[in-house]
């Protein structure tokens, strides 16, 4: 659960959200040396479903998103864009996040863990769950 700050014109007040993990991502390198994203999600079966983060490293234009995320496949099978993710700084302590959306149009929210910590996911996603 996150304390997220609302401000209206005439009061600022507390708000609890509750975020489920969408998915996880690792930080990998290619054989060409490339950067990827590596990483899952489970579904409603429980089942893990993999997926592939790809960086836009020739962004053109701001609403190209930064990160797409896809299923990872077979030879020969068509993957399924899942998520694209935007990055964002926070105003007030600078820190980077991003921003973005699945597929179905949720609202996604991600959080950078440490690059260099294999261990840990590099990126987190976090969706609102509706109630």
């Amino acid at each position: 659960m996150r304390t997220v700050k609302e401000t209206t014109k005439t009061e600022t007040k507390e708000v609890k959200v509750e975020l489920k993990e969408a998915f996880v991502l690792w930080k990998k390198k290619s054989s060409k040396g490339a950067d990827y994203l590596n990483g899952f999600f489970t579904n409603e079966n429980g089942d893990k479903v993999y997926l592939t983060g790809f960086f836009n490293t020739n962004k053109k234009n701001p609403k190209e998103p930064d990160i797409r995320v896809v299923t990872s496949v077979n030879e020969g099978e068509e993957s399924i864009e899942v998520a694209s993710l935007w990055e964002s700084v926070s105003e007030t302590k600078g820190t980077r996040y991003l921003t973005g959306s699945t597929n179905d149009k949720e609202k996604l929210v991600a959080f950078y863990g440490e690059e260099n910590q294999e261990a840990r996911p590099y990126i987190r996603a976090y969706y609102k769950e509706n109630k």
